[in-house]
């Protein structure tokens, strides 16, 4: 497909959401127009209006209740150019499977189906899958993942454990299947509009939708701020099984809008991240960081003992840099943004 510039309208689908508000904001700053979609206008619709009024009539807001009822989107998506669809339960609390799952796979299929229908204009639709659609859990070897990979293990997982498989899993499970139904889709349809997939690890940085405490945090966002506090069990902070990578919710918000403006985006999964490593990496970044407007942070279980130390699961990135080629911002200075945002909110001294 080719380009599709501004002033394009976009859908964007959760966008009260920690990503979704970045999401919507970097396309109107960059001229195009917005409708987003949420649950809820008159329970959330009043700040985010309040953030966007900025841009006048360049952003609406509409209601879909439900977004795995089928045809949910199918008024939303009229007169769309470009569908960001980021609405997708991010938790490892469900007990059922299906609590997480039904959201993320139906979800995904009704938004594309009510485009197959209505959206007659949509040239591009960009889904914000995982990083845990692609890579394996449970290794035990230090493995490199690239686009070619699924997360096989966790759809068989939870087909043998069910509820007893652990919230990690379920949540892996329902990426793989969400993603993996979006691509089965375009190939039964063959749409005149194609797909873009960025497969994102954990994302930080401030957030801009509406978050009152930090216990209301996004489940990675919170895990930042839990790290930086010393909330995590000390075997928490070198473990290889709490491992992460990490990403700017800034660089996947303008991710998003690139994947609409270049022709080589559509067709492909790009696995974009910015950091690995471990939490006393990221404690230890933080307590580098000069000058410092906040209070001396914790220094953790083991101050540089994480240093170079290797992950079991590592991510190619080549296909994110030869398709999209910006510069990320460093876990530096999503840190330093974070802890800045949360002195400004009076959650740390």
């Amino acid at each position: 497909m080719p380009a599709v510039p501004a002033p394009a309208k976009v859908l964007v689908s959760g966008v009260n959401g920690y990503v979704g508000m970045w999401v919507a904001e970097t396309y109107l700053a960059e001229g195009y127009s917005v409708r987003g979609t949420v649950r809820s206008v008159s329970r959330a619709g009043k700040h985010i209006k309040e953030t966007f009024s900025k841009y006048g009539d360049k952003f609406e807001l509409v209601e879909v209740k439900d977004i795995t009822a089928p045809g949910a989107f199918d008024q939303a998506v009229q007169g769309i150019d470009v569908v960001a669809h980021t609405a997708s339960p991010f938790h490892y609390d469900a007990e059922d499977p299906a609590e997480i799952i039904d959201p993320a796979k139906k979800g995904t299929v009704s938004i594309l189906e009510s485009i197959l229908a209505h959206g007659k204009d949509v040239k591009r639709v960009v889904l914000l899958s995982s990083i845990v659609a692609v890579w394996t859990m449970f290794v035990d070897k230090p493995t490199t993942f690239t686009e070619k990979d699924w997360n096989e293990q966790a759809i068989q997982l939870v087909n043998e454990k069910g509820k007893d498989a652990d919230g990690a899993t379920k949540y892996g499970a329902s990426k793989t299947l969400a993603e993996k139904a979006a691509w089965a889709l375009i190939e039964e349809h063959k749409p005149t509009w194609d797909l873009a997939v960025l497969n994102p690890p954990y994302i930080w940085g401030p957030p801009i939708h509406e978050v009152n405490s930090s216990d209301k945090l996004n489940t990675s966002q919170k895990m930042l701020f839990d790290i930086l506090t010393k909330a995590w069990p000390d075997a928490d902070y070198d473990s290889q099984a709490k491992a992460l990578g990490g990403v700017d919710v800034r660089d996947i918000a303008l991710a998003h809008v690139r994947a609409t403006q270049l022709p080589q985006a559509g067709g492909t999964r790009a696995l974009i991240g910015s950091f690995g490593g471990y939490g006393q990496d990221v404690l230890d970044i933080a307590n580098a960081l000069q000058p410092r407007a906040w209070a001396e942070l914790p220094k953790g279980p083991k101050p540089g003992g994480t240093k170079g130390k290797g992950s079991l699961l590592n991510i190619d990135t080549a296909q994110f840099r030869r398709v999209y080629g910006f510069q990320l911002h460093t876990i530096e200075e999503t840190v330093r943004d974070s802890l800045e945002d949360f002195k400004k909110r009076g959650w740390i001294q």
